[in-house]
């Protein structure tokens, strides 16, 4: 197995994180236009609407246990260790 297999997902998950980026903003986007929020109401996260924050919560979920995650993969290549378990 080629060393280099680690980063697929990897990138996988980084496509997932704009993934979330993108689905946030056009949220956003939609709340402000329709009326159901103000952009200065993004400051906060206590009040954004509710369909704002699932993804917002996501969005943060990303950048705790999956950093461990992009960790442990570079180490792995690093060391060698890719292997397909």
């Amino acid at each position: 197995m080629s060393q280099t297999a680690i980063f697929w997902p990897m990138l996988a998950h980084v496509l997932l994180v704009y993934i979330v980026y993108l689905v946030m903003a056009r949220r956003r986007y939609i709340a402000v236009k329709s009326g159901e929020a103000k952009v200065g109401q993004y400051k906060v996260r206590t009040t954004e609407p509710a369909s704002c924050v699932t993804v917002a919560n996501n969005l943060i979920n990303q950048f705790e246990l999956p950093v461990l995650f992009h960790a442990l993969c570079l180490a792995l290549f690093v060391t060698n260790g890719v292997n397909y378990l």
